[in-house]
């Protein structure tokens, strides 16, 4: 069996008590190398990275847990274990950034667009009918180059919001106009981006 654990933002109080227990279980451990540091556990600690096979996980032993920061299924690792071990896969789900961010602005996500431009080729002109918009960002697809953009695009009327280590003692969360972010000379660690249409 394949348990993909949902470890939230990643502070392991979000964590929830069966996702614990699953942890502590577990004979085999895989996650990135910043979600294994956090438990002390007697499991083998496999660290993810972009040589490794997902194809071959289930040979790794039994009792295999894999930490997926997020909601697994939320642009997330499990989507990729269910191609191949459909039945042999149990997933815990976790708390994602954008349900962290949202409650911490007081923002429904009733009417949210929630989009990932992490390693990702998506249109940002596809997704600007919508007021309300979380984006997934990588090195390539910062905060500051979304905003320039959408001012490139003339769409003037979001704030934008960048949450900023989530969950972790050095949070940040900022508030910018575009022309702000655009020219803001700052590399952002881990964050989530969140348009707002005003």
């Amino acid at each position: 069996m394949i348990t993909v654990v949902g470890v939230g933002p990643g502070n392991p109080k979000l964590l929830t008590s069966y996702a614990l227990e699953k942890i502590k279980e577990a004979k085999v451990l895989v996650g990135g190398k910043r979600l294994l540091e956090q438990f002390d556990t007697k499991a083998k600690k496999i660290p993810y990275g972009k040589n490794f096979d997902l194809k071959n996980i289930d040979k790794l032993g039994d009792s295999i847990v894999v930490l997926a920061s997020g909601d697994p299924l939320l642009y997330g690792i499990a989507n990729t274990l269910l191609k191949n071990f459909r039945e042999k896969v149990e997933i815990i789900p976790g708390i994602s950034c954008v349900q962290y961010m949202a409650s911490k602005l007081k923002v429904s996500l009733n009417d949210a667009k929630v989009v990932s431009f992490h390693g990702r080729k998506e249109k940002l002109e596809e997704i600007l009918n919508y007021k309300k918009i979380f984006i997934f960002t990588d090195k390539v697809n910062t905060p500051q180059k979304i905003a320039k953009d959408l001012r490139k695009a003339s769409c003037t009327d979001y704030v934008i919001f960048v949450g900023e280590n989530l969950s972790y003692e050095n949070e940040k969360i900022y508030r910018f106009t575009l022309r702000e972010l655009a020219e803001y000379e700052y590399e952002f660690g881990i964050n989530l981006v969140l348009l707002l249409g005003e």
